[in-house]
């Protein structure tokens, strides 16, 4: 497990984890990128505030991803059943 040193709202911080150095510092980035943004639109009133509505942001579109990302199974199995009824029937 490496670590990795990163720069989050300007503090740096030494991230331990299984994935890959470049994964580290991508999410890193997404989260500062993110905590900048709400800083930028929205002046909140502390830093907290500021991670708080960064975190929502961020599981806003998680949930969102997965909520597509099932549509998709769901359209892909039910194509997939169409299929295989049309092939029960040629055969």
């Amino acid at each position: 497990m490496a670590a990795v040193k990163v720069q989050i709202l300007g503090n740096e911080y030494l991230l331990r984890s299984s994935a890959s150095e470049g994964q580290v510092r991508r999410v890193a980035a997404h989260l500062n990128a993110q905590i900048n943004e709400v800083v930028n639109g929205s002046n909140p009133s502390s830093t907290l505030a500021a991670v708080v509505l960064a975190a929502l942001n961020i599981t806003n579109e998680l949930l969102q991803l997965k909520d597509s990302q099932e549509r998709f199974y769901k359209e892909i199995e039910a194509n997939t059943e169409r299929l295989l009824d049309k092939i029960e029937e040629q055969s």
